[in-house]
């Protein structure tokens, strides 16, 4: 994807989300809830003003994010080779703030909404979202699964993102399908849990049998 269309989509999606919570603010209640358990249950409040800002500028802080990566990324490290794929990544990520921040306000207003059927599922198509395209995203100290054997081997980076990947895709669709038959939401959030975890574990074992931990070769030169 181009940093133009990119671009252009994204903010979209910042003047949409904005434009939709200043038409919806003088409906809003003070305080408003903005943020939910597992359950769907309020479990955090603020007051109008904050809430509102805080909620309507979620693509913005998104989008603002993605834009920085690039320009602080250090030497031997930078994300021009990849530069298509953070462009899908921060227009999703973007989309994602957006239709959150929609339903957010939706949820704010209405109790009788499942805010966590909603959020879970806007959840799980971003992860999928993301682990069709982890694959592609080369070495850096931003983005990705960043672990001391992914960074220290660019063979480990590669299959352990591959595998990430999948882990992301099957614990997005196991979220999406759990919010979509009613079962526990817990079991999705622990599919997530596992789906971040597994890469982690993965890439130790792959740095051990490609690299090795034995001694620093130019140590024992010297």
């Amino acid at each position: 994807m181009s940093t133009r269309f990119a671009n252009i989509i994204s903010l979209i999606g910042i003047v949409v989300l904005a434009a939709y919570v200043a038409w919806m603010y003088p409906s809003l209640p003070d305080p408003m809830p903005t943020h939910w358990n597992a359950a769907g249950e309020v479990d955090g409040w603020s007051s109008k003003p904050l809430g509102a800002a805080i909620i309507g500028g979620m693509a913005l802080y998104s989008f603002l994010i993605f834009k920085i990566i690039p320009v602080i990324s250090p030497r031997g490290f930078r994300t021009e080779s990849f530069r298509g794929t953070i462009n899908i990544l921060m227009t999703a990520t973007v989309t994602f703030s957006c239709i959150v921040g929609i339903g957010a306000i939706r949820g704010a207003m209405d109790d009788s909404i499942n805010t966590s059927t909603f959020m879970s599922v806007a959840v799980g198509m971003l992860l999928m979202v993301m682990g069709n395209f982890l694959g592609k995203v080369r070495k850096n100290f931003f983005l990705g699964i960043r672990t001391p054997w992914t960074l220290a081997s660019d063979e480990v980076w590669a299959k352990t993102h591959r595998l990430g990947g999948w882990c992301l895709v099957v614990s997005g669709l196991f979220m999406i399908v759990m919010a979509i038959v009613g079962g526990n939401i817990l079991w999705a959030l622990y599919a997530m849990a596992a789906g971040g975890l597994i890469p982690v574990v993965y890439s130790y074992f792959a740095y051990q049998n490609i690299e090795g931990f034995g001694p620093d070769p130019k140590i024992e030169d010297e």
